[in-house]
């Protein structure tokens, strides 16, 4: 895996979609705005930002959805005109979701999700260079930008945000395994990952987990977890240069704008 290089654009906005509100990230502060009806107060919300930023500070504008579970689809098996189907085991279908996908070409995989259809037409509207994304594909370039020695059989990587736990495990370089667990302790954090380190049958020995940002709100988890695993990295940290990341629902994606 090549060597990671994050770039942030100084003139780019992420916006990251949640169930419950909106963070507005730039590359010094995160504005978190809470909503009950995302479908109806986004354009509310995004113009009330745009109103009290300069708009023409912004040269793009990349939008990141946490609203609902992907699924990743191998490339050679996956028929766009089937797309809701992929979805059917993870999320209710909804008259008023699409349905997209994003291609990781390096591990031939299409990630498929949904997202508010009404978001997406205001967001189109606007005359600023436009991209939409799953926060699982970022989640995934990101691991896919790593370098790691050959050494290990397995890898799990984990991220954590607000009430949920993603993994993605890797048998050396090969893409295995990709979920998103409800938690909201460090017991059902745990009974998680041993669930996929038995139904995988790994050996301790064998597998490095990983863990995206060490993020201090999670310190009771890494705690928890070393007390079973010595074999443990980190990739990132906090970034104390943003304001109010303590807002992000989900932190280690705050500052990632490619």
């Amino acid at each position: 895996m090549p060597n990671s290089s994050k770039t942030t654009n100084k003139k780019a906005l992420s916006i990251h979609s949640f169930v419950n509100g909106f963070s507005f990230c730039t590359k010094s502060k995160i504005d978190f705005f809470s909503s009950t009806n995302n479908q109806k107060n986004f354009i509310e919300i995004f113009n009330g930002y745009l109103d009290q930023e300069d708009k023409d500070w912004f040269e793009s504008i990349k939008f990141v959805s946490f609203h609902n579970a992907s699924t990743f689809v191998p490339d050679s098996l996956f028929d766009n005109s089937r797309s809701k189907n992929y979805l059917k085991l993870y999320t209710k279908e909804r008259e008023n979701e699409i349905v997209s996908y994003d291609n990781i070409e390096q591990v031939s995989q299409i990630n498929v999700y949904t997202f508010p259809k009404s978001i997406s037409n205001n967001l189109k509207k606007v005359n600023i260079n436009l991209e939409i994304s799953h926060y699982n594909t970022l989640l995934l370039n990101n691991i896919l930008s790593l370098e790691f020695s050959n050494g290990i059989e397995y890898r799990l990587f984990i991220h954590l945000q607000s009430e949920a736990l993603d993994v993605f495990l890797f048998q050396k370089k090969e893409f295995k395994f990709n979920n998103r667990f409800l938690i909201s302790n460090e017991d059902e954090f745990l009974y998680y990952l041993f669930f996929i380190v038995e139904q995988f049958d790994m050996e301790t020995e064998g597998l490095e987990i990983v863990l995206l940002g060490k993020i201090k709100r999670y310190e009771s988890y890494y705690k928890a977890l070393n007390q079973y695993h010595n074999h443990i990295k980190f990739i990132d940290g906090d970034n104390n240069q943003i304001k109010n990341l303590s807002t992000h629902p989900a932190p280690y994606l705050a500052n990632n704008f490619s």
